[in-house]
């Protein structure tokens, strides 16, 4: 009994805490049944640097100006439902400069590329559903979810690149598999998960030339991260990466090619991907707060920056029924 009330209370822990607290949400692990998290955090980006396809076969890469800044706040609130269904809503704020507006980049693009772009950002409204439970037996937890986005915030500003979003509504479903284990005689325990997503996006338009289907098209999302807690479990750290695709949808010559580099929807029709890699550190406190500080930068990119750096800094608050 003993080795299964220490299962039991490691995974009640990591179901509030394992899950890297700057992207609130993610894992398999829900909220028990009346639980809740506020999370609470600061953002900061900076690039210089954009790939893009100069033709079929070659990828160049230019400087934006003297690089873009992004200085963002947001807060996510986590709801347990049900004993295995939790939502979440994120309402994030952003602020993106060029740090020199007059670069020959900004004057090229034209339509106000590299004015000053600040407000609300994408909204996530997110609801998810464990499926199979470790404390069941079962080798791994899993859960499936629904995602969406509302983005009509950041519309009007679209055409720039300082944009903070596209301007759709997206919907999508998500899934997540993870495992929470001991670290035997070390004492603490330890967390890894797999979160995977694919989202239709309600384009802006159906008729950009050289694309069969709205723009922007549809994407595929997906993060994986460790997470080591040795001793009383208060620090944890560990690795993280994540990943995004979009197939659907043209290279930067070709919108050159069509004479669409000036068109409102411009970045919203490149197909793109990147892959950052980083990690997080979490140091847990009394009464269910959590610190958490996080970094990640672009080591694979096309049609997107390639030298992005983003940090995080957070605290979360976690409150169960019976507190």
């Amino acid at each position: 009994m003993r080795g299964w009330s220490r299962g039991l209370t490691i995974a009640a822990t990591c179901a509030l805490l394992a899950p890297g607290t700057a992207r609130a949400g993610s894992g398999p692990w829900v909220l028990g049944a009346g639980a809740s998290s506020l999370f609470l955090g600061i953002e900061s980006q900076r690039l210089t640097m954009l790939s893009i396809q100069t033709a079929p076969d070659t990828t160049d890469e230019i400087e934006v100006g003297e690089g873009l800044s992004t200085l963002g706040v947001k807060g996510i609130v986590s709801y347990g439902l049900l004993p295995r269904i939790e939502a979440s809503v994120q309402v994030p704020w952003f602020r993106v400069q060029a740090n020199r507006q007059d670069e020959e980049v900004c004057a090229a693009l034209g339509l106000g590329a590299c004015r000053t772009t600040q407000g609300v950002g994408i909204i996530e409204a997110r609801a998810k559903a464990l499926l199979v439970d470790e404390l069941r037996g079962s080798p791994l937890s899993v859960s499936v979810g629904v995602l969406a986005r509302y983005g009509a915030f950041t519309a009007p500003t679209r055409q720039r690149i300082t944009n903070i979003g596209e301007g759709t509504f997206d919907l999508g479903p998500t899934l997540a598999i993870g495992r929470i284990g001991g670290l035997g005689r070390w004492s603490g325990y330890w967390s890894a998960w797999a979160d995977l997503g694919w989202r239709y996006r309600f384009g802006n338009t159906d008729d950009f030339p050289s694309i069969d289907g709205p723009v922007p098209g549809s994407e595929y999302t997906g993060d994986v991260e460790l997470l080591v807690s040795p001793g009383d479990g208060r620090i944890g750290f560990g690795p993280a990466v994540t990943g995004f695709w979009r197939p659907n949808g043209v290279d930067w010559y070709e919108l050159e090619r069509d004479g669409t580099l000036t068109d409102v929807d411009r970045f919203s029709a490149l197909r793109v991907y990147n892959i950052r890699v980083g990690g997080e550190i979490l140091v847990r406190g009394r009464a269910g707060t959590t610190l958490s500080v996080s970094g990640q930068r672009v080591v694979v990119a096309l049609n997107n920056p390639t030298d992005v750096l983003v940090f995080t800094i957070g605290l979360s608050f976690n409150r169960t029924p019976d507190t």
